[in-house]
């Protein structure tokens, strides 16, 4: 009868360790409750934090996902994992034609277009009855809320409405906007704006344009872009007790964590504080099968296969016939066969090497060995699988970030760009030519490859890392720098440097005065009057 009462308790006990391991969390570890709050309708940005999400799911948590996207590839179903569907609307952006040389997105520097654009693609995320509903519905009980801060700075009051730690994702390199909240550095002499048309060393004049560009992203951004932000989190998150919330600020500053999507070989070395994590690559993984035409066409092309693609936003199907005519002359010369995504049904007057699809698995194909080069838009996403899988670029960026991301690759000898704008048969061919025939290009995005590889943990478990340890001790407190309790004259010292200009001027000023007294007193009193000398002279005749 002992025998069989220990059978038993044996048989639970291993019941519940294989659940435990089957959960895939760790022994100090419980699962926990993560709200992702992602209702905007950018599906790239969706894509890049994906496998972070999954492998949240995978290892036991149970992940609520508020956004237009779900998790799983195929219908396959996510144990641990609830998602709220969010409406698509795909008016993001409104009426902006990215490909329009005169819209007022390629007309205005980004930090000033944003000002205004920013505030639109926030509201018309929130603005949804799905969106709505779940605000001011949902009584649920989280560990953590994980936000995307693309132009979203009100979503940190969820925060408040759980009491729970705030983790942003920042889908691209750090910011000003971003940073001012946290006391991240953001030297404007050594940093240059993530969408500047310019990368550092910077020379005077764009160090110059440089520091206007922080000027709007902090100051103007808290004088016309924040009160906008206030406005919508007043209007769309009015859930109980959102009465007693801090302001807006105070909640930013408060945020635990920002795993930021950018690494050394994307953008300059910078300084971060430690609730900063760079997480750029959670996207990757090594290339996989092709299907069976997509591989017979890599397979056997006797002088490889160039990848044409513009990402999910902008559409090569929608650039002007005229473009696409001067497009197709330059490929049309090569000896390489070239894979374009190409968005329409159909592309007139095809040249025998080019293949069009609406849909390529980029990963797949820029990791097969016979990928020569990649032309792309230069979107963040784009770069990083490519300097992943060591693929030279030629980038043809149009708007955003995109500029920025193409010039720094090519300072870095794996890439090269020319802006949509100023495309021409000419210098798209030359540099067609150039990328092809030079193997330095090559050599050049193998070693990033090899140093964006090289690190002591992979990037999605220090990402799982992080998010698990502001959850274990209910936030980060002691990562934030009180660099953002700080007036801005006093983080730059001014009061201080005020301060010393004034016992400076002071000094300065007595050992003036003191000087001019011992002067007056050393030559003043020797003189004597000229006048008197001849009278003393006739008394005494």
């Amino acid at each position: 009868m002992r025998t069989t009462k220990m059978d038993y308790r044996l048989q639970l006990v291993t019941l519940l360790l294989a659940l435990g391991c089957c959960r895939g969390l760790p022994n100090n570890t419980r699962p926990y409750n993560i709200l992702v709050f992602l209702p905007t309708e950018t599906k790239s940005h969706f894509m890049g934090f994906q496998p972070l999400l999954e492998t949240l799911v995978t290892r036991g948590h149970n992940v609520t996902l508020v956004s237009p996207f779900a998790l799983g590839s195929g219908g396959t179903a996510l144990p641990y994992y609830t998602h709220v569907k969010v409406e698509i609307t795909e008016n993001v952006a409104g009426p902006v034609n990215f490909l329009d040389r005169n819209s007022l997105m390629n007309r205005l520097p980004l930090y000033m277009f944003t000002l205004w654009l920013g505030p639109i693609i926030t509201k018309t995320a929130v603005d949804k009855k799905s969106v709505r509903d779940f605000v001011l519905g949902d009584q649920s009980t989280f560990d953590v809320v994980v936000v995307e801060n693309f132009f979203h700075e009100c979503f940190v009051t969820l925060g408040h409405k759980y009491g729970v730690p705030v983790v942003q994702l920042l889908p691209f390199a750090s910011n000003p906007r971003v940073s001012q909240w946290h006391g991240n550095p953001y030297g404007s002499a050594y940093m240059a704006d993530f969408a500047a048309n310019y990368v550092a060393p910077m020379t005077f004049a764009q160090r110059a344009q440089n520091a206007v560009a922080t000027l709007f992203n902090t100051w103007v951004n808290r004088l016309l872009y924040m009160p906008w932000q206030r406005a919508i989190m007043d209007e769309h998150f009015k859930y109980a007790g959102h009465e007693g919330r801090p302001d807006l600020e105070t909640m930013l500053r408060n945020v635990s964590l920002t795993l930021v999507n950018s690494h050394p070989m994307i953008g300059p070395a910078a300084p971060y504080v430690p609730s900063y994590v760079q997480v750029a690559g959670m996207h990757m993984k090594p290339a996989g099968p092709l299907p069976t035409d997509l591989k017979t066409i890599l397979d056997s092309a006797e002088h490889g296969v160039i990848y044409f693609s513009l990402g999910s936003v902008v559409k090569s199907s929608k650039m002007p016939r005229e473009t696409v005519s001067l497009l197709l002359s330059e490929l049309a010369k090569l000896k390489q066969t070239v894979l374009w995504k190409w968005e329409d049904d159909q592309l007139p007057n095809l040249p025998k090497n080019v293949i069009v699809k609406k849909w390529f698995p980029q990963n797949d194909i820029l990791g097969h060995p016979n990928c020569r080069l990649f032309i792309t838009h230069g979107g963040i996403l784009s770069l990083i699988e490519a300097i992943y899988h060591g693929m030279p670029m030629l980038s043809i960026p149009v708007f955003g970030d995109q500029a920025h991301n193409s010039i720094e690759a090519e300072s870095r000898g794996f890439a090269l760009y020319v802006s949509y704008f100023e495309l021409t048969a000419e210098t798209f061919g030359s540099k067609l030519q150039q990328l092809l025939g030079d193997p330095g290009f090559g050599e050049a995005a193998a070693k990033a490859s090899s140093i964006m590889r090289d690190n002591p943990t992979s990037v999605m478990d220090k990402a799982i890392f992080w998010i698990e340890f502001v959850v274990r001790h209910g936030g980060a407190p002691h990562l934030r720098t009180v660099a953002n309790q700080l007036y801005w004259f006093q983080y730059y010292m001014l009061d201080v440097i005020a301060a010393a200009m004034a016992l400076l001027a002071v000094v300065s000023y007595l050992n003036f005065k003191c000087l001019a007294y011992l002067l007056k007193k050393i030559f003043g009193g020797s003189k004597r009057p000229a006048s008197k000398v001849p009278s003393i002279k006739k008394k005494r005749q």
